[in-house]
C-alpha cells in the first residue's frame, strides 16, 4: 500500500526509523487520507464559532475557517 505520509522513503506523521507498512494504524491511502480529511472537516464546521476558532487555533494554526 502507498501511503500518504511516505516521503522520500519516510514517515511523516510518526518519529519512527522504519515504516512498518500496513500494520501502522496511520497507514493509509492518499485517498483514504483526503475522505478522512473532509469527514473530520465537515464535522467540526458543525460546531459552534468559538469551538471552531479554539480548533483552528490550537491545530491548524489558525488557517481552518478557510478550509471548512
Amino acid at each position: 500500500m502507498d501511503c500518504f505520509a511516505i516521503r522520500k522513503g519516510r514517515c511523516t506523521v510518526l518519529n519512527v526509523q522504519k515504516c512498518v507498512g500496513s500494520k501502522c494504524s496511520f497507514c493509509k491511502t492518499r485517498t483514504q487520507f483526503q475522505q478522512d480529511r473532509e469527514k473530520a472537516l465537515k464535522r467540526i464546521s458543525t460546531f459552534d464559532g468559538v469551538t471552531i476558532r479554539h480548533i483552528s487555533e490550537t491545530y491548524y494554526d489558525g488557517k481552518l475557517e478557510g478550509m471548512i
